[in-house]
C-alpha cells in the first residue's frame, strides 16, 4: 500500500486529506507540526510527504529542505493557502527548493488525488 504523510497544522485540513486519500486506497498519517512530521518521516519512510508551507515553529520551506537532506529521493508535495503571501510565488519557491509539485488551498478532491498521483509517478 502506498503511504502518505501529511504535515499541516490545521486538523480539519489533515482530516479532509486523510479521508480523500484513504478513499483512494492510500495509507495516510498526519502531523500537526514540522518536528513531529520529520520524526514520522524517519519512522515510516512514506512514499509521499505533503507539506504545508505555513507551519508553526519550523516553516514548510525549511521542512522541505530538511526532508531533501535526509532523503534526496523523497517525494514531496507542497501546499499552501498563502496567508499574507502570494500563494503561487511561495509554491514556486518550494518547487525550486525541492518540492516535486505544489497545490494551492483550497483544492478540489480530484485535484488533490491527481496531484498526488503525479508526484508518485515522477
Amino acid at each position: 500500500m502506498i503511504s502518505v504523510l501529511v504535515i499541516d497544522d490545521d486538523p480539519v485540513v489533515c482530516a479532509v486529506m486523510e479521508g480523500i486519500l484513504e478513499g483512494e486506497g492510500f495509507a495516510v498519517c498526519s502531523a500537526g507540526d514540522a518536528q513531529t512530521g520529520l520524526s514520522r518521516f524517519a519512522e515510516l519512510n512514506p512514499d509521499l510527504v505533503i507539506v504545508d508551507i505555513l507551519l508553526p515553529g519550523k516553516e514548510g520551506i525549511a521542512t522541505i529542505l530538511e526532508l531533501r537532506d535526509t532523503n534526496p529521493d523523497a517525494r514531496i508535495l507542497a501546499i499552501t493557502g498563502g496567508g499574507s503571501f502570494a500563494a503561487g510565488d511561495v509554491l514556486r519557491i518550494a518547487e525550486l527548493l525541492g518540492a516535486d509539485n505544489s497545490l494551492k488551498k483550497p483544492f478540489q478532491p480530484a485535484e488533490l488525488v491527481a496531484t498526488v498521483k503525479r508526484c508518485l509517478a515522477l
